[in-house]
């Protein structure tokens, strides 16, 4: 491909977002994401901020979705993702089970010891923001992988004929000494940027923009090695003159983009500070006459004949006032304000709270409402109270997570860091992920709540007509039981092999049986007692008696 038709690829994307997308990013950031607030401003670095925001209501919300979608999401120091065999019954063999056992928790550390928490906290508080989040995933020689979050004023997305993105295309800067480092010597001289080099020692701070584009190769080879027959293309060109610096490709898109939720005919997302901005704008009004209604009671405005007869006014205590005695009329006194905080205290109060719902902080702070509860009612509370973020949860785990893992577990293989695959797989080395945070798993509580709830009522029906209790024999325990042990993500080698429980409840029918002769024998022996006096010492009465 063509460099320069790469650069008009780019403007071409990035023509579509110049204007309102780039106007409404950046209103966005600056109510609640100052640290990313240089979206279509010029803004040097350690600038002071612009104070036009009186309130830091929209900041700590979506600070309190990040933190808490996150902790919900990816528990710390918890295997929240757990690889597993579509099928139940091959996760039902031990081996099967121990192999996935392993891999879950071999990805998990993989996860501890790289920079993905940092980075993933970063790209949820985008996705609060913009509505749109990117993080990129590399491979790392010394913590395996390395992720990092890139910024919706940085990006530019496409998507396929299903509505997924596939092409992405990013515009970025690099001085001299990181062109080096990026590309090499000979890279640079082979694109007619020698002077880059030359530039190391004497224009060390002056920076030039690149683009990497990556798209879908329609005409790739498949499990070829060689990196320009990847299903995936990546260009790194030179935007000064449209050379192709570096051409390769990836089996797995390195960019993974999700999108809050999407309106009709656009590609990029919409982020709860985007729809509550008219919210933030009368909170901001509100909080501003709020303050001076509160000053204007704490320090009332002064009243002064217009003859100058005043002279000395100050607001200090224990200041001299001068006015002229002779005019009774000329005495300074205070205004009494008209103004009521009060009202406006509750209605900023309103709106703070509206605000913090937009972007479910409730949903991430039950202490707040959950009161006079029990654990238990805690619990069914908070599950029912998630299952509103379940579309939310739902795009994110198809979008960004589980293309996150997949192409985590591709890396881990490549570098022989997994065990050796069993043989009960190699007919079918199929898997999927299973994600076992709170969030995820109060989506999937839909799965085991249809037979619980099903339960439920036939059981209630049972108490007018017990022949409803008739109907229960179509449900096999056990199998449910599986069902819902496996629908709530718990391990599958932990419960026996079908066999072994059915050898132990026959050997646990017998145990009764003879316990229930065992105690039937003295009132046997009783019995034959008093119909023939003795007992012959070889009766099986007497030999069941002896036992």
């Amino acid at each position: 491909m063509d460099g320069k038709n790469i650069i008009k690829r780019y403007d071409s994307m990035n023509s579509n977002v110049i204007g309102n997308w780039m106007n409404l990013w950046q209103e966005c950031a600056d109510w609640c994401y100052q640290t990313n607030d240089n979206i279509n401003r010029i803004r040097v670095a350690g600038q002071e901020k612009p104070p036009q925001r009186m309130i830091d209501t929209c900041i700590e919300a979506n600070y309190s979705f990040a933190a808490g979608f996150f902790s919900h999401m990816f528990p710390p120091n918890t295997v929240w993702a757990k690889y597993r065999h579509p099928f139940p019954q091959l996760m039902a063999n031990d081996n099967v089970a121990n192999y996935f056992e392993e891999v879950s928790r071999i990805i998990h550390q993989v996860l501890i010891g790289s920079n993905f928490s940092q980075e993933e906290f970063q790209a949820l508080l985008s996705l609060g923001c913009f509505g749109t989040n990117c993080l990129t995933i590399e491979e790392d020689e010394k913590d395996i992988v390395r992720f990092r979050n890139i910024v919706i004023r940085d990006i530019r997305i496409d998507e396929n004929h299903n509505g997924m993105v596939d092409t992405v295309a990013r515009e970025y800067q690099l001085t001299p000494r990181q062109c080096i480092q990026k590309f090499g010597t000979e890279a640079l001289i082979a694109a007619e940027l020698g002077h880059i080099v030359n530039e190391v020692d004497t224009n060390y701070d002056k920076k030039y923009k690149f683009i990497h584009f990556i798209e879908p190769r329609l005409d790739y080879t498949k499990n070829s090695k060689k990196n320009t027959d990847k299903p995936f293309a990546s260009y790194h060109v030179a935007r000064q003159n449209g050379k192709i610096l570096k051409e390769s490709g990836f089996d797995f898109n390195p960019y993974k983009v999700s999108r809050f939720m999407v309106g009709n005919e656009e590609v990029y997302g919409r982020s709860p500070m985007s729809m509550i901005l008219g919210t933030a704008r009368r909170t901001n009004v509100i909080y501003r006459s709020m303050m001076i209604s509160a000053e204007q009671h704490a320090n009332p405005q002064w009243l002064i004949p217009d003859d100058d007869s005043v002279s000395g006014m100050s607001n200090r205590a224990g200041s001299f006032i001068r006015w002229r005695a002779t005019n009774p009329n000329g005495k300074p006194e205070r205004l009494a304000p008209n103004g009521d905080p009060g009202i406006a205290m509750d209605m900023y109060k309103l709106h703070d709270d509206q605000i913090k719902r937009m972007f479910f902080n409730h949903l991430f702070r039950p202490l707040d409402q959950y009161r006079n509860m029990t654990a238990t009612e805690v619990s069914e509370r908070m599950t029912t109270d998630l299952m509103t973020l379940a579309p939310f949860v739902s795009r994110y785990i198809e979008e960004h997570i589980t293309p996150l893992m997949n192409h985590i577990y591709f890396i881990c293989a490549k570098r022989k860091l997994l065990p050796p695959m069993p043989k009960e797989l190699l007919d079918s080395p199929q898997y999927e992920v299973d994600y076992v945070g709170r969030l995820s798993m109060a989506t999937k509580s839909f799965e085991t709540m249809g037979a619980i709830n099903t339960l439920r009522v036939f059981g209630e029906l049972s108490q007018m007509n017990p022949q409803m209790l008739e109907s229960l024999k179509n449900i096999d325990p056990d199998k449910l039981f599986r069902e819902i042990w496996y629908a709530n993500s718990s391990s599958m080698n932990a419960l026996k092999d079908p066999e072994v429980v059915a050898e132990e409840r026959e050997q646990e029918m017998m145990m009764q049986q003879q316990q229930m002769a065992i105690d039937a024998a003295p009132k046997l022996a009783d019995a034959a007692q008093k119909v023939s006096g003795d007992v012959a010492d070889n009766s099986i009465i007497n030999q069941l008696q002896g036992q």
